[in-house]
């Protein structure tokens, strides 16, 4: 896709957004590898609810950027800054953000389920009720996140960094059922082993609440 075509879409996103016409953005399938995604190619045509299903954004600028509601399902965002990136509400399933660096973005409510997040840099970041089932955060820093409320059954937490981090009863709850975790991680999260019933380690009120939020 050329600098002249994108920007097109995002001015009809733009008016979308805007209520005056226009067109939600279709990115579906793009390369936009590297690509730079603030500034001026963002002023005024924010992201929000566009469709960026499977796009390739591997090492693309998107500090500060709009991506709340998006659909990110299966995008490749390995290496990509999203530093200050607002992804409220963002479908992630299956994303690939490997490496992609996201101090202070906003990921509240954002469905993660399956994305591969490992090495990906989340100081601060903000993962308040974030459906991170069976995501994969080996190597993942989350120093000083906000994980109130974070769905973590089942995730991969192979060498990941909790220091600082916040959470609450759902969050601890979860993390028991979390792959990789260590006694370190559990004081980290507050959390202690989940106590073993024979061969069991989950109860059928939990696993029926993966269910639901993997749906």
């Amino acid at each position: 896709m050329t600098r002249e075509e994108l920007d097109r879409v995002l001015e009809l996103h733009r008016l979308w957004l805007a209520g005056e016409g226009g067109e939600p953005a279709d990115l579906s399938g793009a390369y936009l590898s590297g690509a730079n995604l603030t500034g001026a190619y963002l002023t005024g045509a924010y992201l929000s609810g566009a469709n960026l299903r499977r796009a390739n954004l591997t090492g693309a600028n998107l500090c500060g950027a709009d991506l709340s509601g998006a659909n990110l399902t299966g995008a490749d965002l390995r290496g990509a800054d999203l530093t200050g990136a607002y992804l409220r509400g963002a479908y992630l399933r299956g994303a690939d953000l490997t490496g992609a660096y996201l101090r202070g973005a906003n990921l509240s409510g954002a469905f993660l389920y399956d994305a591969n997040l490992r090495s990906a840099y989340l100081r601060s970041a903000n993962l308040t009720n974030a459906n991170l089932y069976e995501a994969k955060l080996s190597g993942a820093r989350l120093t000083d996140a906000d994980l109130r409320g974070a769905y973590l059954r089942s995730a991969d937490l192979f060498q990941t960094g909790f220091r600082g981090v916040r959470t609450n009863w759902l969050t601890r709850m979860t993390a028991r059922g979390a792959l990789n975790l260590t006694d370190e991680q559990r004081a980290q999260l507050g959390t202690q082993p989940l106590p073993r019933v024979g061969n069991a380690r989950r109860s059928r009120t939990t696993t029926d609440l993966a269910r639901r939020l993997a749906r």
